[in-house]
């Protein structure tokens, strides 16, 4: 009797959940139903991954929809374990409209959710237009209105959060999840803790506003 031999260890721990969120959000799940694709304009992200699924394939460079331009790193490999793994957590090929609520460990959710801003997100900083104050905002982007409820009432389960709101303007065929600052702070208070897997320039970001938040 022959076994499959597993390049990628299946076993939840921090990291594997983080990257568990960039696969859902910056991944690509083949039609051979056994090769996946990671794609970032981070190189960082790109190592990331790497180093936490622990395989040795080469990192190369692409070019997304009509460009020519190869900006992106890319990291393509094959684990038919893995990637039945991913089918069972609910991750599908073509999933960018189709996915919705994923298999997360709750233990493992905010991890999770860290992937999913660093791959599909962003943590911003910018000032009221009349009273100057700082407004922290979070946002994750997905083509899946169904994903992002998902991940809503997850946050406010996992997080004890209190708002949120998701919205799609007619011209675009994204939607997008936005925390506002207080929830955003309690959420950044919650994802990054010490020592994470994380991109080190919304890390930046995350800490900048926790630090501000704390002089208050």
């Amino acid at each position: 009797m022959s076994y499959r031999k597993n390049k990628v260890s299946l076993a939840w721990n921090n990291s594997f959940a983080y990257v568990i969120g960039i696969i859902a959000t910056d991944g690509n799940l083949s039609s051979d139903l056994r090769h996946l694709i990671i794609t970032s304009k981070d190189y960082e992200m790109i190592i990331n991954c790497k180093g936490c699924l622990g395989i040795n394939n080469k990192i190369s460079r692409t070019a997304r929809g009509k460009s020519k331009n190869k900006k992106y790193y890319m990291l393509q490999f094959g684990d038919k374990n893995f990637f039945e793994f991913l089918i069972d957590l609910g991750l599908t090929p073509r999933k960018s409209k189709t996915m919705s609520e994923l298999k997360i460990p709750e233990k493992y959710f905010a991890d999770f959710f860290r992937g999913c801003i660093d791959g599909d997100g962003s943590i911003s900083i910018s000032s009221h237009a009349e009273s100057k104050h700082p407004q922290y905002k979070m946002r994750l982007c997905s083509a899946s209105g169904n994903f992002l409820n998902w991940i809503l009432e997850s946050c406010k389960k996992s997080f004890d959060v209190q708002g949120g709101s998701i919205s799609k303007t007619n011209k675009s065929s994204v939607y997008t999840l936005t925390f506002a600052k207080k929830d955003s702070i309690k959420i950044l208070k919650m994802i990054y803790f010490k020592n994470v897997l994380c991109l080190s320039r919304k890390r930046k970001v995350a800490l900048k506003i926790l630090g501000e938040w704390r002089n208050w």
